[in-house]
């Protein structure tokens, strides 16, 4: 009799085990669907009841399942009369499994059109395509069976253990005791922001012992503090709800490494400085509703986020030109002692606001470091007489092999006044050949990848005869300049560069200084007419240059606290008319007499 008994309830435990480790639904699971017409006139409670998961309903698109579970009351007794008695605005499916460790809820928006049977029949497959989506719940028997084996050879901890099996197997099964539980949270957290010490400062900091970075959080309030008089975002504050405090939009760092290092250089010496990732959850949460705010603190009422724009185009000979800067590319592995390879690119206009009227130096949208409790703004116009452009130069260092990165290299940032500095082969050319012989002695191979713009297209004679001027000046051996193919910027490896770039300009608000011919300044409302009016006023053309000379040097500052990987970027003065003229002038030694255009 205790044999049979024995073997029943081995039998038992294997049925569980296998039942908790089932990844899939199987055909013998109880799966239940119901197909729910639509209500109208919904009482006022049963409404109140079902409001946010009809919003969920009517947003989703048709077919697309939503977790049920997640509107479902905490209390248990209540769960079952929430899904006896839904309703729905619009026909519906109600699905439920009930084959694993716990009931699964779904419900998704159907077409009125069709039959019961043709919606049981596509639910069907709608359910098959969600069985990588369940949760899954193994035994603690399973999970103790791996960290004895790995623990035994390895020698790794065992929370760790947990953490990688929870990791690799999608495991959602309750911790062993609420001790356990803690632990394995602290190794998520840790595992998360790939910061070891995070463990150490964590147990530093619990309540009841002396805060070991007490001073240096309050460093780092005071330079916000300083600081936000230089806020520009045309979304003013976040309101946190439940309480009096307001999250105000602040670009005061470039970044949290950039905040980190400028509140260090305030510390006293010997003070102690925690690590980036520590001030990172110090931060407010950019999402308070998600499940990754319980990681952050909020003690520091600021908030760091970034835009990411990309769009591409297709073109019929993108893959001519992509193989093209391949062939590049690997010429260039080939030769990487003997050439320098540069990609050149414009970054968009920055808008120069008038006297006394700041604007924003980059376009609205941005979302960038907060502040709490201050509100500030620019002017909300965006009619300018003056305009700059960042012209962007990556000097590349040509890696090994043709699988490692092409975006790597040192960065040179140049800002130049559009009416009398404007962009242009010859200008474009003349900044290169400055930064080539700031960097030491030339190299006799030259490399160059550009866009497709007026400033850089190979067809245009102005572009050809540039590239000539250069190839004398430094007496080279090979030089091989590529384009884009149109709409395909992106290709160009200094456009990620302007993302960086970004950092530095979207907390910024320029404006120009007054010029002695002011009144005849304001009468001009275009480029041109700024420089028919400098023809009749010779001296307006260095009066406009020196009014904007501020707003260089302050954006110059700004980019040289940007870092590519271990390279600060560096900001380099426009070349001037002279250094232009006499670059082009080398064309004449091939015995070509030509007019210089200066448009």
């Amino acid at each position: 009799m205790m044999v049979l008994s024995v073997s029943k309830f081995s039998l038992f435990m294997y049925q569980v085990k296998e039942s908790h480790a089932r990844l899939n639904f199987m055909a013998t699971d109880k799966d239940h669907y119901r197909v729910l017409g639509p209500t109208r006139n919904l009482k006022d409670t049963v409404e109140n009841l079902y409001t946010a998961v009809h919003k969920s309903l009517v947003m989703a698109q048709e077919d697309e399942p939503i977790f049920l579970n997640d509107f479902l009351p905490e209390d248990r007794r209540r769960r079952y009369d929430f899904i006896s008695g839904i309703v729905t605005p619009c026909k519906a499916i109600l699905f439920t499994h009930t084959g694993g460790a716990h009931h699964l809820h779904f419900l998704w928006r159907v077409s009125d059109l069709k039959t019961e049977s043709d919606l049981l029949s596509e639910a069907h497959n709608i359910v098959k395509g969600m069985e990588t989506a369940l949760p899954v719940y193994h035994s603690r028997a399973m999970r103790r069976d791996f960290v004895q084996s790995f623990g035994r050879a390895t020698g790794c901890k065992s929370a760790f253990l947990r953490g990688a099996y929870y990791r690799l197997t999608g495991d959602s099964s309750a911790a062993s005791t609420t001790k356990e539980a803690e632990v394995d949270q602290r190794v998520s957290r840790i595992l998360d922001d790939e910061d070891p010490d995070l463990i150490w400062d964590l147990r530093t900091n619990n309540d009841g012992r002396p805060e070991q970075y007490k001073d240096f959080l309050q460093h780092c309030q005071q330079y916000i503090n300083a600081a936000v008089e230089t806020a520009v975002d045309d979304r003013r504050h976040d309101v946190v709800v439940g309480s009096d405090d307001v999250v105000t939009h602040l670009a005061t760092a470039l970044s949290v490494r950039d905040l980190h290092e400028q509140v260090s250089r305030r510390c006293p010496e010997g003070a102690a400085i925690p690590s980036v990732q520590w001030l990172r959850i110090q931060f407010w949460p950019r999402r308070p509703t998600a499940k990754s705010a319980s990681r952050y603190t909020g003690r520091l009422r600021i908030k760091f986020m970034v835009q990411a724009r990309q769009l591409r185009a297709n073109h019929i000979d993108a893959h001519y030109a992509f193989a093209l800067f391949r062939y590049e590319k690997e010429f260039g592995i080939k030769f990487r002692d003997h050439l320098n390879f540069a990609s050149l690119d414009d970054k968009h206009t920055i808008k120069v606001g008038e006297p006394h009227c700041p604007v924003a130096a980059v376009e609205r949208g941005k979302q960038v470091l907060v502040a709490k409790g201050k509100k500030l703004a620019v002017s909300d116009h965006d009619f300018t007489r003056l305009s700059l452009s960042p012209s962007v130069a990556l000097i590349i260092d040509v890696p090994e092999s043709i699988e490692e990165s092409f975006h790597r290299g040192k960065v040179f940032v140049l800002f130049k006044e559009n009416a009398f500095h404007p962009s242009s082969p010859r200008r474009h050319t003349a900044e290169l050949k400055e930064i080539l012989q700031g960097l030491g002695p030339v190299k006799p191979i030259l490399l160059l990848y550009t866009d497709g713009g007026p400033d850089h297209r190979l067809t245009y004679l102005s572009v050809q005869l540039s590239l000539i001027s250069l190839w004398l000046n430094f007496d080279l051996d090979f030089l091989c300049a590529v384009r884009t193919p149109p709409q395909h910027s992106w290709k160009n490896p200094v456009e990620r560069i302007m993302s960086i770039i970004n950092l530095a300009l979207q907390g910024v608000g320029v404006m120009r200084e007054e010029v002695p011919h002011e009144k005849e300044l304001k009468r001009c409302n275009s480029l041109k007419s700024i420089r028919d009016m400098a023809e009749k006023i010779p001296e307006l053309r260095e009066e406009v240059i020196h009014s904007v000379e501020p707003t260089v040097e302050l954006l110059s500052t700004l980019i040289q606290r940007l870092k590519l990987k271990e390279h600060s970027f560096q900001s380099h003065d426009a070349a001037s008319e002279v250094n232009i003229d006499l670059l082009l002038k080398e064309v004449l030694k091939v015995g070509l007499f030509i007019r210089f255009s200066f448009v």
